[in-house]
């Protein structure tokens, strides 16, 4: 759908023809006009189909920009999230100079958030961390102009424990301030939080697909060869414009990011376990395009908009199944295509059997001596424990017999021993009649063969 037919001004129009942005995504063609209307949303949509512009354009065509008051509100789960929206936010200042969004997280001093307090933001985007400190505790501007509270990436607010502070804010601001809830995942007890404190007159938006439809998802048998190899190989064989590689912990991204950079694959890690300056210039560096294969956890999954992601690497399925879904949507983003692959064995085949239930169309591969063959389907039934060796009868009551015989009416120390001790001697002699007929056998055939 053309921006035009959304009721937006020609200033908008004009602004979003700048920025790049032609047509809208079927999330932005559902949600701008209801939010213009100034209804309260409830959206679930699959990462990757611009929700963050689906509040900022609306909010901004609502924001009085004669007014220097704050007039909307935004909430991301962490400061990378954060940053990454008030950044979108300064792209209108070109086309909107008078506009003035401001970013509020723990990266910079509470002093440095408060610098230029007399002249309030018309939109304040952080952490709701801080933003509750600045807006609540200090009361740094007032509140009586806001119109609009965004929650973006709410299931991960949830996740994270920040509904506290989500809903000492939805309680001070106005009767008539509109909610805004976008989530690439909707579960009941997000529903249940936001009941709380949130009018009763949410509209609800949800898509069907969990990922982009330019996704294409691959579940990858690499056999009994280990995984941080199986990468190895593929990364060789596909040769991907930008590689994102998922490792489940920190210590499994860390190792990975050595063993690549140990056997000539140029690198760049991005973790939990790195300061906040050294995550920053990671993302400096790979926004500025200068990486090819980035290793990270699912920090990395969640909301990042990283342009030109061709493939994701999962080395494994992650405990929470929606975070498979967060990796695959870091590509085939805003309409391109991509690719997902999943690495498993035969130990690890249920990864890539959840997603088979959840209908999702798996390509299935088998990657061997570096070539990676396309399969038409797998076996993808549990391993069976391998059935113990029925004894023989005799050998069988033998055993029950020794078991009898050493069994005390008052249990002695060392009497568990002594039951194994008995059953060993029974066992040791079968074993000396097995070999015994075995050697009779070999012999008797011997003497046959040369009779002839």
């Amino acid at each position: 759908m053309d921006f035009k037919g959304m009721n937006l001004s020609p200033r908008m129009i004009e602004a979003l023809r700048g920025l790049g942005y032609k047509d809208a995504s079927p999330v932005q063609a559902r949600a701008i006009p209801a939010i213009l209307r100034g209804e309260s949303l409830l959206v679930q949509s699959a990462t990757g189909t611009g929700k963050t512009h689906s509040f900022l354009i609306p909010l901004l065509e609502r924001t009085d920009l004669s007014l220097p008051r704050l007039q909307s509100v935004v909430l991301a789960p962490t400061a990378e999230l954060a940053r990454q929206t008030y950044e979108f936010a300064r792209e209108f200042q070109r086309y909107f100079p008078s506009f003035k969004p401001r970013l509020y997280t723990a990266e910079d001093e509470v002093s440095q958030n408060l610098e230029g307090k007399e002249v309030p933001p018309h939109m304040a985007i952080g952490t709701p961390g801080r933003i509750k400190d600045i807006l609540l505790t200090r009361g740094a501007f007032s509140l009586r102009n806001v119109r609009y509270l965004v929650l973006d990436e709410a299931d991960m607010l949830l996740d994270m424990n920040f509904m506290g502070e989500v809903e000492s804010l939805g309680k001070a601001l106005p009767p008539r301030c509109s909610f805004l809830v976008f989530s690439a995942t909707l579960r009941q007890n997000l529903r249940d939080a936001l009941s709380k404190f949130v009018r009763e007159d949410f509209r609800y938006e949800a898509e069907e697909t969990r990922t982009a439809s330019g996704v294409r998802h691959h579940a990858v048998d690499i056999g009994h060869m280990g995984a941080m190899n199986a990468l190895l190989q593929l990364l060789r064989i596909r040769n991907p414009y930008l590689a994102l590689v998922f490792a489940s912990t920190r210590e499994e991204a860390s190792s990975l990011h050595r063993f690549l950079r140990e056997n000539g694959e140029e690198a760049l890690q991005y973790s939990g376990a790195m300061e906040r300056r050294e995550r920053n210039r990671a993302l400096r560096r790979i926004r500025e395009d200068k990486e090819r294969t980035i290793v990270a956890t699912d920090l990395l999954a969640r909301g990042m908009d990283i342009e030109n992601v061709t493939d994701v690497f999962s080395l494994s399925f992650p405990q929470d199944p929606d975070f498979y879904f967060h990796r695959a949507g870091r590509t085939g983003r805003f309409g391109k295509e991509g690719d997902s692959w999943l690495l498993y064995n035969a130990d690890t085949a249920k990864g890539p059997r959840r997603l088979l239930e959840e209908g999702v169309p798996l390509l299935f591969h088998s990657l061997r001596n570096g070539v990676l063959k396309d399969e038409k389907g797998t076996d993808l039934r549990p391993r069976k424990a391998p059935r113990k060796k029925e004894l023989p009868e005799e050998e069988r009551k033998e055993i029950l017999i020794a078991k009898a015989m050493s069994r005390k009416k008052r249990v002695e120390p060392m009497h568990r021993k002594k039951t194994q001790i008995a059953i060993e001697q029974v066992k040791r002699k079968y074993r000396r009649k097995a070999i015994k007929e075995a050697v009779r056998g070999q012999l008797d055939k011997k003497f046959r063969k040369g009779g002839k």
